[in-house]
């Protein structure tokens, strides 16, 4: 210690060296940050992966679900040209064309074969079904197919003003957008039930969609008639089944 001025006595400071553990601490405690940030990072690539493979599997999921009313497999036909998902219950199939054309339509385009299903109220089975066929492009073209469809079922009292609506869009399986134009005839109509175990044709209020498939560059034109008797129209959703369906056809290369 010295004297300072008037006497104020000054104490020299002097710098002091870190302890060794002091030292010891701050590297444990920037290791420590390191290993921290790594982790995070990791966890955040980690984080990324399983956010990918969880809407992959909520993706396939919503389809899973979406696609429930159909058949799991794809129903192959034409030769394997045509593949299509038929609703569940559509087991019987009809490959006769006079058997399963409606009569109003027994020239069905590129017919390929029916598949329906029997619905019972009282005593009566009733039918409800989905006609299928197919035409190459080269064959034919898509106007021509509609022109010869429109034609025939203008033939039958019910439907003498029927004409094609508006085209509908809707998205396949892969997510692209197919065009269909789909005509709609409603009221009475023949349909072949089965009463008290006998089958006969009756006239019954009912309900028939055709859709043909409309997109410009198509190898072929797809077409889907579906018949609905109004008696069991509450148990079959053809506003649910028929887009449905659409977007599960497929044409081979």
């Amino acid at each position: 210690m010295r004297k300072g001025v008037a006497g104020v006595s000054m104490v020299m400071m002097m710098p002091v060296a870190p302890s060794r553990r002091g030292t010891e601490d701050v590297r444990r405690s920037a290791t420590l940050a390191l290993l921290a940030g790594c982790g995070l990072l990791a966890a955040g690539c980690s984080s990324a992966g399983h956010d990918q493979d969880y809407a992959q599997r909520l993706n396939a999921y919503a389809n899973a679900t979406q696609f429930a009313p159909l058949q799991a497999e794809a129903t192959n036909a034409a030769a394997g040209r045509l593949a299509i998902r038929l609703p569940k219950e559509f087991r019987d199939q009809i490959d006769d064309r006079d058997k399963g054309t409606p009569p109003f339509l027994r020239d069905f385009p590129g017919f390929v074969a029916a598949y329906q299903v029997q619905r019972p109220v009282g005593t009566t089975q009733y039918p409800v079904s989905l006609v299928v066929g197919t035409v190459p492009a080269a064959e034919r073209r898509r106007e021509d197919v509609k022109q010869v469809i429109l034609e025939q079922v203008r033939r039958d009292e019910s439907f003498r003003k029927a004409a094609w609506g508006k085209p509908r869009q809707v998205e396949d399986v892969t997510g692209q957008p197919r065009t269909w134009d789909v005509l709609t005839l409603e009221g009475e109509q023949p349909f072949e039930l089965i009463d008290t175990g006998s089958p006969v044709e009756k006239r019954r209020p009912g309900v028939t969609e055709i859709w043909v498939s409309a997109d410009p560059k198509q190898k072929a034109c797809v077409v889907l008639a579906w018949r609905v008797p109004d008696e069991v129209a509450a148990a079959v959703s053809l506003a649910t089944l028929a887009p449905l369906t659409a977007r599960t056809v497929s044409i081979a290369d």
